[in-house]
């Protein structure tokens, strides 16, 4: 597999993911949220007050959102 060469060996000089190791689970995080937030747009979830713009904080792990109303 390693003479295909379908997969870089070696890890590059600015590779963003060596020094902020929490990136990769910010973007997982970002998904989940994104893909519930699009199920209470089509009424899959109930969401009481209907938030157009939402922030996580992470020092905290607190979410903070402006609705519409």
């Amino acid at each position: 597999m390693r003479d295909k060469g379908l997969a870089e060996l070696s890890e590059g000089v600015d590779d963003l993911y060596r020094t902020n190791i929490q990136i990769r689970e910010v973007n997982a995080l970002n998904a989940c949220l994104a893909i519930i937030r699009f199920k209470q747009l089509r009424g899959f979830y109930f969401e009481e007050i209907p938030y157009f713009h939402l922030l996580l904080e992470i020092g905290d792990l607190k979410i903070v959102g402006e609705s519409e109303v």
